[in-house]
């Protein structure tokens, strides 16, 4: 079991908040996924035409992302499937449920 706030699990230096290596690249990895969603958003909802929706997204992306380092403590295997499942959820739900309407 894999913790990215206290850092058990991984062989780090870790100090309070600052960390280096596999931990830190679980922690940053939450704040690239979220950017990514953030433009899959704008390029890939707004600016194509196509029904996104956001909360939706960033629920089954940050959560399996979360899942899947809490279990492995892989950053690649975990921001891959965090990727898929963004998309899969923010156009799948969008395409049923149509987007929030967050834009004019």
């Amino acid at each position: 079991m894999f913790n990215p706030l206290s850092c058990s699990g991984w062989e780090s230096t870790a100090t309070g908040w600052v960390t280096t290596g596999a931990c830190m690249k679980a922690r940053l990895g939450l704040v690239i996924l979220f950017f990514v969603i953030a433009l899959l958003r704008k390029w890939g909802g707004e600016e194509i035409g196509m029904a996104f929706s956001f909360i939706m997204s960033l629920v089954g992306g940050l959560g399996s992302y979360l899942m899947i380092i809490f279990i492995t403590g892989s950053f690649k295997i975990a921001m891959v499937i965090g990727l898929i499942a963004a998309i899969l959820f923010g156009y799948g739900f969008g395409i049923v449920f149509g987007d929030e309407g967050g834009g004019d």
